[in-house]
């Protein structure tokens, strides 16, 4: 499995570097960059959800996985949330609130999507799309609040109009009655679907190459932030489903590569919106996205490993 995760890594990171060299040669710009992840967080997720949710079928057992999924992905974030104070102390300037949100929030639809569809196939997108519901709810409270350091009540109003969150939605109701699309749409969605690993990864590049990485391998604190997104943070995480053997494997698998995938492209995005430090928002990004290849397939190892011991 680890070999699985480390071959699609590597798939991912020659993506990443498709997305550098389309910037670096001004084939696409920043702008360009930005609208490419629109269309995938819009249109492409959101169809390659709802074709999840079509293409498996009813039972019980996945019905109580995704439920299943659900908590562990809300206690993991609760943990996180809490720890991330004590490992990242408050300095009292706002870094640390862009370094809080980096640590406490994945990248986990772009990176997470494609590793658990290498994995599981459309079962393990099911499962994603558990997680990314309470990642949406959190990060676009908690998170939204951290940085901007006030309380928005509208930022829950955002959580329920997300395409993603609306897919979700969509895909639960198709799944619960087993609705059934005609097969010109469902392989029209196929298609499109197929476009979210290769389009998520190279706007991912494009973010990447965007950053000043040479200020971000002179600079400690990245080094020590990478740490707890990648790794600190995740062990808690599989600390977590290591005690949880009463549900099923793949749900904890697939939770712990979620909770060990880069930092969220959306705290780079949230400090441009808000006049924040987005430079040192996205040397954290690239510098994780990067480490990131190879911590998460290390985790997966250990995680199996004591899977067998215990």
């Amino acid at each position: 499995m680890a070999q699985i995760i480390a071959n699609q890594a590597f798939i991912m990171l020659l993506l990443n570097l498709v997305g550098v060299l389309v910037y670096r040669l001004n084939i696409v710009t920043r702008d360009g960059g930005r609208q490419l992840s629109s269309l995938v967080l819009e249109i492409v997720t959101p169809v390659l959800v709802v074709h999840a949710y079509m293409d498996v079928e009813f039972s019980k057992q996945m019905a109580a996985n995704l439920m299943w999924t659900f908590g562990l992905a809300a206690v993991s974030y609760i943990l996180t949330i809490i720890d991330s104070k004590i490992f990242i102390r408050d300095k009292g300037n706002r870094l640390v609130a862009i370094e809080r949100f980096s640590a406490i929030y994945s990248n986990c639809g772009f990176m997470g999507i494609p590793l658990a569809n290498a994995l599981y196939g459309s079962t393990g997108v099911l499962y994603v799309t558990a997680f990314l519901t309470v990642f949406f709810f959190f990060s676009w409270t908690h998170g939204i609040m951290m940085l901007s350091g006030k309380r928005d009540i509208k930022a829950v109003l955002k959580v329920l109009r997300s395409p993603t969150v609306i897919a979700i939605a969509i895909g639960l109701i198709m799944y619960f009655t087993q609705f059934k699309l005609p097969s010109v749409i469902s392989e029209t969605m196929n298609y499109v679907a197929s476009l979210n690993t290769p389009l998520a990864m190279i706007a991912s590049g494009i973010s990447v190459a965007q950053a000043n990485i040479i200020g971000a391998l002179r600079s400690p604190r990245v080094y020590w932030i990478s740490a707890c997104r990648l790794i600190i943070l995740p062990m808690l995480t599989m600390v977590l489903c290591l005690l949880c053997p009463f549900i099923s494997e793949d749900v904890r698998i697939v939770t712990l590569l979620l909770s060990a995938a880069p930092s969220a492209a959306m705290c780079t995005l949230q400090c441009q919106k808000m006049g924040l430090n987005d430079v040192y928002a996205s040397q954290i990004f690239a510098m994780t996205t990067v480490a990131s290849m190879a911590t998460l397939p290390a985790l997966v190892k250990i995680f199996t490993m004591l899977l067998d011991i215990l």
